[in-house]
């Protein structure tokens, strides 16, 4: 069976902030992509599945990240948006928890 193809549905480019529960840990550029699995983008539905990642800049927050642990981490977009996140190594690269939270108003 041939690998699922995926489709780009949104990528998104900015200055953001980390925090680690409350906590803030940095100001940092970031771009996110959502991906959607091809079959779903043609038909897309609420449920449709959709897989985030990206990459910030992680200069200087390493020790943070590990005092806070990995999976305690959230991204806030420019335009307000919440990811939660995982780091998937020292290079910065992302992974999203869920989907993309809208802002408390």
């Amino acid at each position: 069976m041939p690998p699922m193809a995926r489709r780009l549905l949104e990528s998104l480019s900015g200055v953001g902030t980390v925090y680690s529960g409350d906590t803030l840990l940095r100001t940092t550029p970031y771009q996110v992509f959502l991906w959607a699995d091809d079959d779903a983008a043609k038909q897309p539905s609420a449920s449709a599945p959709v897989s985030i990642e990206g990459h910030i800049d992680i200069t200087g927050i390493a020790e943070a990240v590990v005092l806070a642990g990995p999976d305690a981490l959230t991204l806030r977009l420019q335009d307000g948006r919440r990811l939660r996140f995982t780091l998937t190594g020292t290079s910065g690269r992302i992974v999203g928890k869920g989907g993309l939270e809208i802002a408390n108003t």
